[in-house]
């Protein structure tokens, strides 16, 4: 029996779930487009219109600017003439050589998380029909930092994600680029057995079309294309338990770590804009600025995300002060970020009969392509833009880094010491001490709360419910690993010291809580003294000193935010063991290769000159997706352009349906229709340009079958069932 006939089978036996698209996810992809609508009015009656942290109607070039993509030193080992692209096969040795690169140690401890998408909308979509159960998609994100095994000093977490498709041997890598500030779009082609791996850098003007935030994108919960859907997870396991390693069923835990990875690695563009452009390239105002926020996020970092000095007079002044004077003159109506969230979408929807290329069908509502509001607003007088800063620019620290400089302060000498005293009260059950401790009139002290358990004469765990010490905002919920009890008949003690995600506790300022010493009587009345030791002044000068440089190459230039270049600058001068920080430095690589060809256009139809000037920048490439009607010599692309006339006549006549009625996204899409010269994406595009076109396929097919075209006709059967876009042996 063929796959086919048995997952039809199978669908029987399931049952409940033939059922249309749920009505609200047009809705919100109609969001989308009402935004573009209300900008484009905001921008013709003169109010100003929000500003794109990363507008998706600039791709950008496909080969990266500066530096190199994170997959790049991955993927690459030394040979004999220097470093060579060396993709393992299969996926699952992939996948451990990115794991061995991360310092991760799985299976304990992975780095990655994977899950199998069958019926997905990728580009991808159509290759493995009709047995998509069998051939499903892997979709892999590293959500995680390796430990202290990570040699490499590689920081992939959140900035690396693959996509394979076994049936079209291509694996899609979507990776950060450190020097250039950017995700880089990739392909690995010939990926098979006993293929030869080639890793080329893909089209962007194709990949941004639906990734308009410059990123990775995922669906909302509850991500039903996935295999945490227990109908698409039974529909997997009826063929086999697990693909490529990779359980056929999975718990929802898991597209929920990749979407909230997905969600920080959409952040990283928009952090590195404020950094540069939030703080300015007026001198000396912009480092300093860059400066303040850097020790604000070592500060929330060292402090495990409990704070920083938001309301310091320098903070204001150099950070929350030119932030806003800033952002009031680059985007007075705000900052629009990019959203990486696509409708969630029910992959078994389908009619019931379909089958093979019947079963890919993605309505408009639901297309990636569609153009997508933006995630939400940053206003230049939000209170909250340099906090949002600072947390987003935290996130860009290693963990990596954070041990070693923490390791760095703890070893310091003799460091200045400050005692804040309290008044307490403290109580046992059974194995249970609890505390409640108030500061004293007059002078400096302590307000705290919190327990420990005790077993066999030693503090086994507990929790410093909340510590407030005079001028300070409150810590909560410290944890305590241990610690030293001394019980006695009349006077007992308990020494402990509070941590924060394995680190030391921090004040907001930096400081460190050395430890909390208890002593009570009998009848549970006491005291405690809170020592906190400033150790945290070397990192405080390593920094301005970063500060006083004023080299185009700087640490703190106006550029992208550079954790490589800056770690180094503060190794060197906090004294910590030299290390070579990757992944900045590309010398050495194989030389990037663009996945493009010279075009071999030699004499095609009159016709395909008018297709040329608007669907060049993605449908003239070596990919057969998007359909590449426009590559090859003038019998190719005659051909081809013949074969897609009626897809292409359907999908350009879109633009003259409402959005609420369309069956398919309209081509060229918003996007690309700016990048081709036609207008801004977000406005509704030159009716001469999509007459153009629509007429051009119009003509192709009255010359063949002597009709006028129609689109109601040509959708009876479905678009799905339009015959193939490429002549046979594309």
């Amino acid at each position: 029996m063929k796959a086919s006939v048995a997952f039809a089978a199978l669908v029987v036996l399931i049952g409940g779930w033939m059922v249309a698209e749920r009505l609200n996810h047009p809705t919100e992809a109609h969001r989308g487009m009402a935004w573009f609508s209300a900008r484009a009015a905001s921008d013709g009656t003169g109010t100003r219109a929000s500003r794109w942290a990363v507008d998706p109607a600039q791709p950008g070039p496909i080969l990266p600017p500066a530096g190199r993509s994170l997959f790049d030193f991955v993927a690459t080992s030394p040979g004999r003439g220097g470093m060579a692209y060396d993709v393992p096969f299969p996926l699952e040795a992939l996948v451990a050589r990115i794991e061995e690169r991360a310092g991760c140690a799985p299976p304990n401890a992975p780095c990655t998380r994977q899950v199998l998408i069958p019926l997905g909308r990728s580009l991808q979509r159509t290759a493995a029909s009709p047995d998509f159960f069998v051939y499903p998609r892997v979709v892999i994100a590293v959500d995680r930092e390796g430990g202290a095994t990570n040699r490499s000093r590689m920081l992939l977490k959140d900035r690396l994600y693959l996509g394979y498709q076994e049936k079209a041997n291509i694996i899609e890598v979507i990776s950060y680029n450190e020097a250039a500030g950017r995700f880089e779009f990739q392909l690995v082609k010939d990926y098979r057995a006993a293929g030869t791996p080639r890793v080329v850098y893909a089209n962007r003007n194709v990949c941004i079309a639906c990734h308009q935030n410059h990123a990775p994108l995922f669906s909302r919960q509850q991500w039903d294309e996935t295999n945490a859907n227990p109908r698409v997870a039974a529909l997997l396991a009826n063929t086999r338990p697990s693909f490529y390693g990779i359980p056929a069923r999975r718990g929802v835990e898991v597209p929920n770590a990749i979407d909230d990875s997905i969600h920080r690695a959409n952040m990283l563009r928009v952090d590195n804009l404020l950094w540069r452009d939030g703080c300015g390239i007026n001198e000396p105002e912009g480092t300093r600025c860059r400066a303040a926020v850097l020790l604000a996020a070592w500060q929330y970092r060292l402090s495990g995300g409990r704070g920083f000095e938001a309301g310091s007079g320098v903070f204001r002044e150099r950070v929350v002060a030119t932030l806003a004077r800033n952002a009031a003159s680059q985007w007075p109506g705000g900052l629009a970020i990019p959203n990486p969230e696509i409708p969630n979408r029910d992959p078994l929807s389908f009619p019931a009969g379909a089958a093979g290329l019947a079963m890919t069908h993605v309505s408009a509502g639901l297309e990636p392509l569609a153009p997508r509001a933006p995630l939400e607003i940053w206003q230049a007088g939000d209170a909250n833009l340099a906090r949002r800063f600072v947390v987003g620019l935290s996130e860009q620290i290693a963990d990596a880094d954070v041990r070693g400089v923490e390791a760095r302060l703890a070893a310091r000498g003799k460091a200045a010491r400050e005692t804040y005293a309290s008044n307490c009260e403290i109580r046992r059950w059974e194995s249970e001490l609890r505390f409640h401790c108030r500061a004293r009139e007059g002078a400096p002290g302590a307000t705290m709360n919190g327990r420990v358990v005790l077993r066999a004469g030693r503090v086994e765990s507990g929790e410093v419910g909340s510590l407030a010490l005079a001028g300070h905002e409150p810590l909560l919920h410290l944890d305590v690993g241990g610690g030293r009890y001394q019980p006695g008949g009349g006077e007992s003690a308990l020494s402990i010291t509070p941590s924060s995600q394995g680190l030391r506790s921090r004040l907001q300022d930096g400081r460190a809580i050395e430890g909390i010493e208890l002593r009570w009587k009998a009848e549970g009345a006491g005291e405690a003294v809170v020592a906190v030791a400033d150790d945290f002044g070397p990192l405080r000068e390593a920094i301005a000193a970063m500060e006083s440089q004023s080299e185009s190459d700087a640490p703190l230039a106006p550029e992208v935010f550079g954790r490589a270049r800056i770690m180094a600058a503060l190794a060197a001068r906090l004294g910590l063991p030299h290390w070579r920080d990757c992944c900045e430095d590309a010398r050495g690589l194989p030389q990037a290769e663009a996945d493009a060809e010279a075009p071999t256009d030699a004499g095609a139809l009159p016709v395909a000159a008018v297709f040329q000037r608007q669907c060049t920048p993605c449908h003239q490439t070596p990919e057969p997706t998007p359909p590449n009607f426009l590559h090859g010599d003038a019998n190719r692309v005659n051909a081809a352009l013949a074969a897609c006339a009626p897809r292409i006549f359907v999908r350009v006549s879109m633009w003259q349906v409402k959005p609420g009625a369309r069956d398919k996204t309209p081509m060229p899409p918003a996007f690309a229709l700016h990048a081709a010269g036609a207008g801004r994406g977000e406005q509704a595009p030159d009716p001469a340009v999509i007459a153009s076109l629509r007429g051009a396929a119009a003509e192709m097919l009255r010359a063949e079958t002597g009709r006028v075209p129609s689109v109601d006709e040509l959708l009876v059967r479905g678009y799905e069932n339009l015959r193939p876009c490429l002549p046979p042996g594309s």
